[in-house]
């Protein structure tokens, strides 16, 4: 473990009467014990991510960050607090290190170690669980912004990886490494933080009656994870465990059933109410970041890193269809609204282009290229696409001409995630930087083909 993994801040030891060693049997309260002695100890160099007075975004020392639930589980530099396990958790390996070793931390230079009481302390709290009761924390500070067609910024530190809008359309739910938050729609000011129990989250979808929110994530390379809540009331249901590698996709079938879809190259179909794996689908080669399911209900449209698009029929759990146009990794996939006439999906990809197939018959039908690569799709209605793009823009293509009709601004920087509401026409974006906006698409600045 390098020195820079960790580092603590330089505070004058502070004797704490909540610190003391807890009494055999009794449980350890987070908010009133622990929390005390890191937010006297640690959170000088381990709080949120903060603006200097020059603008320069200071991040936590070591990219961990120990002020926030939200922060802690999305902190990457190994498990910094594993539920159960001191041994295995970073903060304890570095605090019950020997006086004197030049990994320990607090290092001389910061204050020195923690007190013996501190240490055990600690290390009690994580084996009965790590159980923060109702702290979360600091929230991640709201700043209103107004531009032409641009209103509403919340600014969170990761980037806002996927978005999605309540059923009725007053709030809009985003997932990042900062957790699940819900903003109120249009003014987007943060109103909750929703405790999680994946550390990265990747992509959040409401069920089709809207009453189940499925939110998909994980630990790169270890696990992925897919947890349900209930919602308005957002509980948590339940959580599933299957994957070896982050969930990037989860898509509802019907209320009972969701797909899920990994980066370790497997794609599963779930039971949610039990947590059983109905069918495990393999054919890609590489990790699977999109699915689509076709109105059947029995055939899946998958896409991935591998570059290609696979349809599968899910009753033999076999693929039926590849498709191989795209020459980049593809990000995103999206059903066009409407009935009637062979169902045509639209993919995403790294190669700059909008493709839109008939997957079925396995016919690309024609694609669009764009100035920037696009992140993410959806229709605005059923002739155009709204895609938000890596210069952290939005263009909306017409399907039938191919065409850019609008080009719009829209976040600074990756523009990756985004969501339309569902009545009043206006598309959520989310970008680098934690940013989360409003866009009308009214007003064309730009066309091309």
């Amino acid at each position: 473990m390098h020195r820079c993994v960790l580092v603590l801040p330089l505070l004058a030891f502070v004797a704490l009467a909540a610190a003391r060693a807890p009494v055999a049997g009794s449980t350890v309260d987070f908010e009133k014990q622990v929390w005390p002695i890191l937010q006297s100890r640690c959170t000088g160099c381990h709080g949120a991510s903060k603006r200097t007075a020059a603008g320069h975004l200071e991040k936590p020392k070591g990219g961990v960050q120990l002020d926030s639930v939200a922060g802690i589980r999305a902190s990457r530099r190994g498990k910094v607090i594993v539920a159960g396990k001191p041994s295995g958790s970073l903060l304890f390996q570095r605090i019950s290190l020997q006086e004197g070793d030049e990994d320990i931390m607090p290092p001389a230079e910061k204050g020195g170690p923690l007190a013996s009481k501190e240490v055990e302390l600690i290390r009690t709290w994580i084996e009965q669980g790590a159980s923060y009761g109702r702290w979360q924390g600091k929230k991640p500070e709201v700043t209103p912004a107004t531009a032409d067609g641009v209103t509403g910024t919340a600014a969170v530190l990761p980037p806002i990886t996927s978005l999605a809008f309540a059923p009725d359309g007053k709030s809009v739910v985003a997932g990042s490494q900062a957790g699940l938050q819900v903003y109120d729609w249009p003014q987007l000011s943060l109103q909750e933080t929703v405790l999680v129990a994946a550390a990265n989250l990747h992509d959040v979808a409401f069920s089709p009656a809207g009453d189940h929110l499925a939110v998909g994530g994980g630990d790169p390379s270890l696990e992925g994870v897919v947890e349900t809540f209930s919602w308005p009331g957002k509980k948590s249901l339940r959580t599933i465990k299957g994957h070896e590698d982050s969930v990037k996709t989860g898509v509802w079938r019907d209320q009972r059933t969701l797909a899920s879809a990994s980066l370790d190259s497997s794609i599963a179909l779930w039971d949610i109410r039990s947590g059983a794996v109905i069918r495990e689908l393999r054919g890609h080669s590489r990790g699977v970041t999109a699915l689509c399911f076709l109105p059947d209900g029995k055939t899946l449209v998958s896409a991935g890193i591998d570059q290609s698009l696979r349809v599968w029929d899910l009753e033999a759990g076999e693929v039926t269809r590849s498709l191989n146009q795209h020459t980049g990794p593809v990000h995103a996939l999206a059903l066009r609204p409407g009935e009637g006439g062979l169902p045509v999906v639209a993919s995403a990809a790294a190669d700059r282009s909008i493709r839109f197939w008939q997957p079925t018959i396995g016919r690309m039908v024609r694609y669009a290229r764009l100035a920037s690569s696009p992140l993410d799709i959806a229709w605005l209605d059923g002739s155009r696409v709204v895609a938000a793009c890596a210069d952290g823009r939005l263009r909306v293509v017409d399907w039938q001409t191919v065409r850019v009709t609008l080009d719009l601004a829209a976040v600074h920087d990756w523009a990756c995630s985004l969501a339309v509401h569902p009545s009043d026409g206006s598309v959520v974006v989310g970008g680098a930087d934690g940013q989360v906006r409003r866009v009308v698409p009214v007003v064309a600045t730009a066309t091309g083909g």
